[in-house]
């Protein structure tokens, strides 16, 4: 899946299976961080929250993004009537953008 920044961080587009999210609490917001090496302290700022219940919003969102797609790879299909009929299966884009502070409700 793909993860876009928010607009106040620059434009960042980086997969999601390859690295790790984190969420950083500090007394002006909670970040949520990209590190694409886990044996390095290179990290990207994807979002910025104003709490710490927008930010756990915002990653449970995601979560449910990346678990609602489907993929099938082919196989015999769907027993109907007297045969079997191959499904139609596709896997669309997977994107997930992170919301503005503004546009999450808790």
């Amino acid at each position: 899946m793909r993860l876009i920044s928010q607009k106040g961080w620059g434009y960042v587009n980086v997969e999601y299976e390859n690295g790790t999210i984190t969420m950083h609490y500090k007394s002006e917001g909670t970040r949520i961080i990209y590190s694409c090496d886990n044996n390095s302290d290179k990290s990207t700022i994807m979002a910025e929250y104003s709490s710490m219940e927008k930010a756990e919003k915002v990653l449970e969102d995601m979560t449910k993004v990346y678990g609602s797609y489907i993929s099938c790879n082919g196989g015999p299909g769907i027993l109907q009537g007297s045969g079997y009929q191959q499904a139609f299966c596709f896997t669309p884009p997977k994107v997930f953008r992170f919301p503005a502070d503004d546009e999450v409700e808790v």
